[in-house]
């Protein structure tokens, strides 16, 4: 089961983020958003679909 890299939270979707200095990792929404805040997802990379 995958777990988000940040919280080890389990129990809903996880997006891919990609973060300086680490790389691609699953992070739940939550983190995401925290990291995205943070300005500490690289530029260009979002958890989101191009659908």
């Amino acid at each position: 089961m995958y777990k988000c890299y940040l919280c080890g939270r389990s129990d809903t979707a996880l997006l891919e983020g990609y973060v300086k200095g680490v790389g691609a990792v699953l992070l739940c929404p939550d983190c995401w958003r925290k990291l995205a805040e943070e300005n500490k997802l690289l530029a260009g990379a979002s958890g989101g679909c191009n659908c």
